[in-house]
């Protein structure tokens, strides 16, 4: 590369050096700077460098001066604080939906924004052994259903789910499905497209990382109600485990002991009414087998009052889970 082709990367290069070797309590000096400009092919004089610092401030990044002998330089302020990094490191290294090569290589881009601190990003955060996903385009998927619903469109793609021989096994007959997409949702450790299907005309969920070929369509999204009154924070609240069911509104009948957890998974904007029991309390939920596996969860602190269909149901489940221990 021509000396005159290296010198325009030096305001860029200056910028690196600063984020890559200095940090809010050490800096670089001139010489310093001047050292590592010439390494890269690039000559540079102290007066150019002041120019460079204005330029840099102009541009977002503050650049400031430490008192010393010799007086060093780093940047005011930065992208991302330490505290900041350590955190989506951390989550980074949890997901499960990242492979563990992705996981590698976004932890390695992070590192770049810590300075001279960057090591405390190669700390091993404890993770229990568990599978993460083998479905490397699960980044791609993400950005492809994020940009279908800020643009408006239908998004269409293959699910799957594996067969007792750990082959891939395609619903819907291998069929595309053709959706609305309306959000991603967290739970439970992995993401979830949440989606109206119109076929169908429902609201599904699926698990992203057993989502293949998602293409954003030419076709607008639905119009239809549903798409309209979606809202992810309800959503949210209702359902459970993200395992789809009929929406119920339903009494339930709680220990004083559980008031807390009601307040976590529902808010505090539902009315509780005083009982011998403890309290009971209205609420909109998807009716399904994972409800049902909450509820059983508390034990004799939680009962159902109504509707009586739901209850009847519950009992049904346990019935049909009793007798496959009934010798």
């Amino acid at each position: 590369m021509a000396k005159s082709e290296k010198q325009k990367q030096k305001l860029f290069r200056i910028l690196e050096i600063l984020m890559r070797e200095t940090d809010e309590e050490n800096g670089i000096s001139m010489n310093g700077i001047i050292s590592r400009l010439d390494e890269y092919g690039i000559r540079a004089e102290r007066k150019s460098i002041y120019d460079d610092f204005l330029t840099l401030e102009e541009m977002g990044y503050p650049v400031l001066k430490i008192q010393g002998k010799p007086p060093t330089y780093t940047l005011e302020s930065r992208v991302f604080d330490l505290p900041e990094l350590k955190m989506l490191v951390d989550a980074v290294q949890v997901s499960k939906f990242i492979t563990g090569k992705k996981s590698r290589e976004i932890i390695a881009k992070l590192q770049r924004f810590a300075g001279r601190k960057s090591y405390e990003l190669s700390r091993q955060v404890y993770v229990e052994d568990k599978a993460r996903t083998e479905n490397n385009v699960t980044l791609y998927t993400i950005d492809e259903i994020h940009r279908a619903i800020n643009e408006g469109k239908r998004l269409t793609f293959k699910y799957f789910d594996y067969n007792s021989k750990k082959e891939v096994v395609f619903r819907h007959g291998g069929k595309r499905y053709d959706t609305t997409p309306l959000t991603l949702m967290w739970n439970d450790e992995n993401y979830y497209l949440v989606a109206y299907d119109e076929e169908e005309n429902i609201v599904k969920n699926f698990r992203v990382d057993k989502i293949k070929e998602a293409r954003m369509s030419a076709n607008t999204r639905s119009q239809s109600e549903k798409v309209q009154s979606f809202n992810p924070s309800d959503y949210s609240k209702k359902i459970f485990a993200m395992y789809g069911g009929r929406e119920e509104l339903v009494t339930i009948e709680f220990a004083d002991s559980l008031a807390g957890v009601v307040i976590d998974r529902f808010g505090s904007d539902h009315t509780f009414i005083k009982t011998d029991f403890g309290f009971k309390v209205s609420l909109r939920v998807m009716v399904s087998p994972t409800f049902f596996a909450w509820i059983l969860g508390f034990g004799d602190k939680v009962r159902i009052l109504s509707p009586d269909g739901v209850c009847d149901e519950l009992l049904a489940t346990l019935k049909k889970t009793i007798a496959l221990y009934d010798k």
